[in-house]
């Protein structure tokens, strides 16, 4: 198998006991060289609300949506954002390769087999960007992993958010509104939204905004970066 990033060979050597095992096997689709250049968050001095990294206690984005939301944030995150990341989402969203959508199939696969939800939505995106894509991101990334419910619409806004500074993330106006389906699901089931980048987590909070409208109380968010 080669690696969908680079090219590369990836050497899958198996142990005896992993081949007879019970348990799944998960692909792998990158190799090691790139696998050096990511910065995982785990066991790190993460934000302990949104896995912010290198955070001492909670980070001052989480205290602004303390202010406005309560304590709310239940959010998780694979990797720090770094310049392997940049790179990568510019090829994937874009120039359009949606192989690339597989590439961290494995790292995502294994924390869906520990995180257990209910209900697992997604950030989607708008029509416009759809049409000049071809694809949906953020539902390429997960739509193999989990059993994904479209709950939200998207409108355009004013400006693509990788285009803006940090407070014009902040003032974003709300872009989303619930599909009819939201209904379909008891209030007490555990959400899970996934989006591809936290940011400021303005986004994902206006996601947040929708299924607390419509009386959902547990409620996380996951992205692949932070």
């Amino acid at each position: 198998m080669k690696c969908l990033n680079c090219g590369a060979e990836i050497n899958n050597n198996l142990k005896i006991s992993e081949i007879f095992s019970l348990k799944e096997i998960i692909p792998n689709y990158i190799c090691n060289l790139c696998r050096q250049q990511l910065a995982p968050l785990k066991n790190r001095h993460n934000c302990p609300r949104c896995f912010k990294p290198d955070s001492e206690g909670i980070c001052s984005d989480c205290l602004i949506w303390e202010q406005k939301y309560g304590k709310t944030n239940c959010h998780q995150a694979l990797f720090e954002y770094n310049q392997f990341i940049h790179s990568y989402f510019k090829l994937y969203k874009r120039y359009g390769d949606v192989l690339l959508a597989k590439l961290f199939y494995q790292d995502i696969k294994s924390w869906s087999l520990k995180n257990h939800f209910d209900v697992v939505t997604y950030v989607p995106a708008s029509q416009s960007h759809f049409e000049k894509r071809g694809f949906d991101p953020v539902y390429e990334l997960y739509a193999d992993i989990f059993d994904l419910k479209k709950l939200l619409f998207k409108i355009d806004a004013d400006k693509p958010q990788a285009q803006k500074n940090r407070l014009e993330r902040m003032q974003t106006p709300q872009t989303f509104s619930a599909l009819p389906e939201i209904n379909n699901f008891q209030k007490n089931q555990r959400i899970l939204i996934l989006d591809d980048i936290y940011t400021t987590g303005r986004t994902l909070m206006y996601a947040h905004d929708i299924f607390l409208s419509y009386g959902f109380k547990n409620i996380c968010t996951f992205s692949l970066s932070r």
